[in-house]
């Protein structure tokens, strides 16, 4: 038998860590549905309309549109940015014009939390045209949706190479039935069919195959022409890390391109965005 993948052992911890948490005081399932049925969750914005809108698309060269991330760590580098205050990281990059700002609420590998995403969604709440914010996790049942949406993301990614058609239905149905357009994540052909099967309005090509963490920036190159035509946003995700990387992705029609590592080290965030975006620096 096999090693289990990186992505399997991320799985299986993950099984347990949501079994803890349903069964928590509190946390429960019917705790959870509780809070929503009662109003608690806070206000959403549709992510397909912001992730359109950029602080280059009224300009004469309009640019791809950020998804910036909050990454404290991950399974392949290790710790990147462990001192960063994730709320003050949010501000920073919605100020510079992230049209969704993903906030990773994995704890074991990626050491984040979902304190880390209702911070960041309470520091760009009252900002004017706020960015959508997205629950960057490991999602393999409703729960996780539902806690999601309670503590106020706008949307969710779900990963098509962990779940099974059927699953990967439910859980995007489920999610569209709370108001949250997920982003579907694909790494390879057969993953975008199955995507493009389901209706999936935002998909992301991940560069990274979760099962050995291996980078290929030709992996969204490759799968354009199966999205072209179509009524989809596509989202170019992970190894974007300088102009030249935007710069192709726009020429091949990728919508938007989603950031981590390297705005989690850039000395500048904003100065940094605008360079890789080649957006005006003044707006």
């Amino acid at each position: 038998m096999s090693a289990p993948t990186i992505l399997e052992k991320i799985y299986t911890q993950r099984q347990k860590d949501v079994e803890v948490a349903k069964a928590t005081p509190g946390t429960k399932p019917e705790d959870i549905q509780t809070y929503l049925d009662m109003g608690l969750a806070p206000t959403q914005i549709s992510l397909v309309p912001r992730l359109k809108s950029n602080p280059s698309i009224d300009t004469a060269e309009p640019s791809l549109s950020l998804m910036a991330e909050i990454k404290r760590a991950s399974p392949s580098k290790g710790e990147i940015a462990m001192s960063t205050n994730p709320a003050k990281q949010a501000l920073s990059y919605a100020l510079a014009g992230a049209s969704v700002i993903s906030v990773l609420t994995e704890p074991t590998w990626f050491k984040g939390s979902l304190l880390d995403m209702r911070l960041v969604r309470q520091a760009v709440d009252k900002l004017p045209n706020r960015p959508a914010i997205l629950r960057k996790e490991f999602i393999f049942d409703e729960y996780q949706i539902a806690e999601a949406r309670l503590h106020g993301a706008d949307t969710v990614l779900l990963i098509v190479a962990m779940l099974t058609e059927e699953l990967l239905t439910s859980l995007y149905a489920y999610s569209v039935s709370l108001g949250m357009e997920p982003l579907v994540e694909v790494n390879n052909a057969a993953e975008m069919a199955r995507a493009l099967g389901l209706g999936a309005k935002v998909i992301g090509v991940n560069n990274r195959n979760l099962h050995n963490f291996d980078v290929d920036m030709g992996t969204t190159s490759r799968l354009v022409d199966m999205v072209r035509e179509k009524n989809v946003l596509l989202c170019a995700l992970s190894g974007i890390s300088g102009p030249q990387d935007v710069k192709v992705y726009k020429g091949q029609g990728v919508n938007a391109v989603l950031v981590g590592e390297a705005l989690m080290r850039a000395a500048d965030t904003t100065v940094f965005i605008r360079d890789l975006l080649n957006w005006p620096h003044n707006g």
